[in-house]
């Protein structure tokens, strides 16, 4: 990721969020949906939905190295996780 903010933690409860994301081939997230799990991976721990709010707006504001090249839009993971200090 060339730009990859950190979500807004203004929620009472902690866990880890898998957000899966599209991007096209700009470098641009297009969509991204809360709650996932990787397969054969890490699976999101929480269904709280202040978590998953705040984890797909970050996501949707993380920008990627963009190819000309590569296909209209491709799939990836990034994984939140939600700890009070």
């Amino acid at each position: 990721a060339l730009d990859q903010p950190k979500p807004i933690y203004d929620c009472e409860e902690e866990g880890r969020v898998v957000v899966k994301v599209y991007v096209n081939r700009s470098g641009k997230v297009i969509n991204a949906v809360p709650g996932e799990a990787i397969p054969k991976g890490p699976a999101s721990t929480t269904a709280n939905s202040c978590l998953l709010k705040r984890a797909r707006e970050a996501a949707m504001k993380t920008t990627w190295q963009g190819d000309a090249n590569a296909m209209d839009q491709q799939m990836g993971y990034i994984i939140y996780n939600f700890r009070k200090n």
